[in-house]
């Protein structure tokens, strides 16, 4: 049941028109919450800092958080630039939330962590 959620939260948000994601790549997943990032967002400010989108999806909550996030490699740091929270099945935008979130370290084995290796180093 979980890949089953996992999966339907991938095809929605791959064809949804809501969001801009043009090439989602899977983080993560735990129980029927899935984590991607969009690898068409990532913009490299330098070697070690860079902005990318990221989706957290809650498929048994119906809803789909997106965040627009600066990276800092070098400090293990992430800065959440922007916040929307949609409803999953009709994939109207609840809130949106455009407050830039002070830095906040994050650990290597964390989705950020996770997600910033696959950036950087690829598989």
């Amino acid at each position: 049941m979980k890949k089953f959620f996992l999966i339907a939260a991938a095809i929605i948000f791959l064809n949804g028109s809501t969001c801009a994601a043009e090439d989602l790549k899977f983080i993560d997943a735990m129980d029927d919450t899935g984590y991607y990032y969009d690898a068409d967002s990532v913009d490299f400010q330098s070697d070690d800092v860079f902005s990318v989108r990221m989706a957290v999806i809650k498929a048994g909550l119906n809803r789909m958080y997106t965040y627009d996030v600066l990276i800092t490699a070098a400090d293990k740091t992430y800065e959440i630039l922007s916040t929307k929270i949609l409803s999953y099945d009709t994939r109207a935008v609840l809130e949106t939330n455009n407050k830039r979130r002070p830095p906040q370290r994050y650990s290597s084995r964390s989705e950020f962590g996770q997600m910033v290796h696959l950036i950087l180093y690829g598989n």
